[in-house]
């Protein structure tokens, strides 16, 4: 069983610290090969800085002492032989000094031959004494500092070049372990960060499924979030949120389809009752009686329509896929929707403008018509007398495209983000007689969303104009 943080600050902490460990590391790294690096260049130059100064000392000095030796050879005056002897002792002390540098064997083996040729002349300057025989004595090759000394410069500009290559050796070496550190160390750092991010958003997603789940009204899956303990401890809560959400929605339909039975029996008697006096069953009516009838009989058939469209609404939520799939055609559903509204629009004098495709669909039959009927309702309740309706069935790609656009005032600013939502009523103005409950649109866009289906309010110059979209029919049923 793996042990997980307690709660989801501890997991981010724990991944932070991860994260931070391996970069750490390289940048401790990185610090003691700089340091080690920037030691060693200090070095270099110190030993460069002191292989020339001794360099130049020994090249200056064997000058010096040869000359010395001559004029003791010629003078034989033990005053310049002191100074001799003092010479050499600075000049064998620079040589000891350059030995200690790390020389390539051939510069060493020359100061090696240059001490022992001094050391040569020097035993032969102790062998003379008393006064100058008038023979001058001269240096052979062996004995001569200056010649040999030349080349000293030369070598240690060598050593210092040698040195050069060296350290621009180590300074490549170092930026490659560095690169190939930084190599190693970016995907690791990014690995872990997205193994913990994996970690910590996963849960959340769930968490934010689990809440969409119960904004869509799915309240019969349980809810189970699985991560560290705050977000167990919610997913628990969510549950037991699910749990009451839908013991209310039940109670909500029972109230629902209790209210719905309770008011169809009576809005049925008065809906009959108007229809018997208006067939004058009862007596003969007077003009003003057969306009009251009138009224009594449209207020009926409108309440009873409100009370079926709020049933089928809540029946709609309830539901996830369409009560039945079949291939429609989708234009004689439009026509059948002007017919019914045919008395509407001639009482008002609008015309309607259709350009219809024959496209097909899979869907429910009546859905599909509410959808319909529902879109004309506004359009013609919206539009002013004499006024104009356009409707346009086309197809885009795999796509039906139903647009239903009126001449009317269009929907208000404000009103456009709310405009889907159940009950919502805006400011525009009906020329309807009667005031809907809201829920047309929100019953068009549930019964589209079964369907796969959507719907928008496009931007229009005046009017409103609605536009949905279905998923073409991949087949066509057989009778």
């Amino acid at each position: 069983m793996s042990v997980k943080p307690a709660t989801i600050l501890k997991l981010t902490l724990l991944g932070f610290i991860l994260v931070a460990i391996p970069l750490a590391i390289g940048l401790l790294n990185t610090m003691l090969q700089v340091d080690r690096l920037a030691a060693q260049m200090q070095k270099a130059v110190q030993d460069s800085t002191q292989a020339v100064e001794s360099g130049r000392l020994i090249t200056t000095q064997a000058l010096s002492m040869e000359r010395s030796a001559l004029q003791y050879l010629v003078l034989r005056d033990e005053g310049i032989l002191s100074r001799y002897q003092s010479q050499r002792e600075s000049f064998n002390q620079e040589i000891q000094r350059l030995l200690g540098l790390p020389l390539d064997s051939a510069l060493a083996q020359r100061l090696q031959q240059l001490q022992e040729r001094e050391a040569r002349l020097y035993r032969k300057l102790q062998l003379i004494t008393g006064e100058t025989t008038g023979d001058v004595e001269k240096l052979d090759a062996e004995e001569q500092l200056s010649s040999l000394a030349a080349s000293i410069p030369f070598g240690v500009t060598a050593l210092i070049s040698r040195e050069s290559r060296r350290m621009n050796k180590q300074i490549s070496g170092v930026r490659q372990l560095l690169l190939w550190q930084a190599a190693a160390l970016i995907p690791l750092t990014l690995l872990i960060a997205v193994v913990f991010s994996v970690l910590i958003s996963g849960p959340l997603r769930r968490l934010g499924a689990a809440i969409r789940q119960l904004g869509s009204g799915e309240f019969d899956a349980r809810i189970k979030v699985n991560g560290p303990q705050d977000i167990r401890e919610l997913g628990e809560q969510l549950d037991w949120l699910r749990q009451q959400l839908a013991a209310l929605n039940e109670q909500k339909m029972q109230f629902l389809h209790h209210v719905s039975h309770e008011l169809k029996t009576p809005l049925t008697t008065i809906r009959e009752g108007a229809g018997l006096l208006r067939d004058g069953i009862a007596g003969k009516l007077t003009l003003e009686q057969q306009e009251i009838v009138q009224i009594l009989h449209s207020n009926s058939l409108q309440l009873q329509a409100q009370v079926e469209n709020l049933l089928n609404f809540n029946l709609a939520l309830s539901q996830e896929h369409p009560p039945e799939r079949k291939t429609i055609a989708m234009a004689p559903l439009i026509t059948k929707g002007l017919e019914n509204h045919q008395l509407t629009l001639k009482s008002r004098d609008i015309s309607v403008n259709s350009q219809l495709l024959p496209l097909l669909v899979n869907g429910d039959t009546e859905q599909l018509q509410t959808i319909i009927d529902n879109l004309l309702s506004n359009a013609i309740k919206y539009s002013p007398e004499g006024s104009e309706i356009q409707i346009h069935l086309q197809q885009q790609n795999q796509q039906l495209l139903l647009d239903v656009i009126d001449k009317g005032e269009g929907i208000a600013d404000e009103d456009k983000p709310h405009l889907f939502e159940p009950f919502f009523q805006g400011k525009s103005h009906s020329s309807g007689p009667v005031s809907g409950t809201g829920l047309g649109l929100s019953l068009v866009k549930r019964y589209l969303h079964l369907h796969g289906g959507t719907i928008k309010l496009l931007d229009s110059s005046r009017g409103t104009h609605f536009r949905i979209t279905l998923p073409l029919a991949v087949q066509v049923n057989k009778s």
